[in-house]
């Protein structure tokens, strides 16, 4: 058995040696475009050189859920497109991936309350009445209303958005919705998914 294991030793080296250089050079793909405190979190925008794409993370050092409002959001996606000195967003990106809804309560709210009064929305069985639920909720994410809020700062760097994607959409009542104090609608209605907005450059 020892002898086995000597004799497989310099390819388990090697193999080791491939996973961890492979890890260093996925990692070495995430750059840091520009960050900013928000509230208990801090808020950055990386882009992935080797897919072409861009997140926006939420990052809470203590692992809790964050709070990001409209303004941080704004404020960390306008000081990105519009940053002129290196790393920048340069190149041709696809998309930007926010990560889960329920970091941005007011996108949460937006999505829940909407689905509370459409009639496409089934709240008692907490599904939509004809089609997936994911198709529903990328079209209520898309809808002009709420694009025209956060489309200024893609502008500045030369592009818009043209479609959001979701996945991992949770339903639940609107005690689950959060920083949520209007009114308690009954039923259950989407509150949180993961989200990306797909972009297109001008």
């Amino acid at each position: 058995m020892n002898k086995m294991t000597n004799r497989n030793f310099p390819y388990i080296l090697c193999l080791f040696l491939i996973i961890s250089l492979s890890g260093a050079i996925v990692s070495s793909q995430e750059i840091v475009i520009g960050s900013l405190k928000a509230g208990e979190c801090e808020l950055t925008v990386e882009s992935n050189e080797k897919w072409q794409t861009l997140r926006l993370r939420a990052y809470h050092p203590k692992y809790k859920g964050c709070h990001i409002t409209r303004d941080d959001m704004l404020l960390a996606l306008e000081e990105a497109f519009s940053k002129t000195d290196s790393p920048k967003i340069e190149g041709n990106y696809s998309s930007l991936f926010i990560g889960r809804l329920i970091d941005y309560p007011w996108l949460s709210q937006y999505l829940a309350t909407t689905a509370s009064r459409d009639p496409g929305w089934d709240s008692k069985r907490g599904k939509p009445a004809a089609i997936d639920i994911n198709k529903y909720v990328s079209q209520v994410l898309f809808r002009k209303e709420l694009i025209a809020q956060i489309e200024k700062p893609f502008a500045k760097g030369g592009y818009r958005i043209f479609g959001v994607t979701v996945e991992k959409v949770l339903v639940g009542g609107f005690r689950e919705v959060p920083l949520y104090q209007g009114k308690i609608f009954s039923g259950k209605v989407p509150y949180d998914a993961q989200v990306w907005f797909r972009l297109k450059k001008n």
